[in-house]
C-alpha cells in the first residue's frame, strides 16, 4: 500500500472496524490490514490505513472519537 499510512491499530477487529467506517462516512478512504495470527487469535492486531495526504486529517478525526482503553 504505497502511499498510504497506518493511523490506528487494534487487537479488536470490531474497533479497527469501526474506525473505518467512521472515516468513510467523513469522505477518507480506509484499508485495514489483518495482522492476526490464525492460529492464536490473540495474537497480532488489525491496523488500518489511510492515503498519505488525508494522515493529518484522519488522525484529528481519530482523537475526537471516545475508544475504549484496550485500543493502541
Amino acid at each position: 500500500m504505497q502511499d498510504w499510512k497506518k493511523v490506528f491499530s487494534s487487537q479488536q477487529l470490531a474497533l479497527a472496524s469501526m474506525v473505518m467506517g467512521i472515516l468513510n462516512e467523513n469522505d477518507i478512504p480506509a484499508k485495514s490490514m489483518n495482522k492476526k495470527d490464525s492460529s492464536y487469535v490473540f495474537l497480532g492486531e488489525v491496523e488500518v490505513y489511510v492515503p498519505a495526504n488525508l494522515y493529518e486529517t484522519s488522525i484529528q478525526l481519530i482523537n475526537t472519537i471516545e475508544l475504549s482503553s484496550t485500543s493502541n
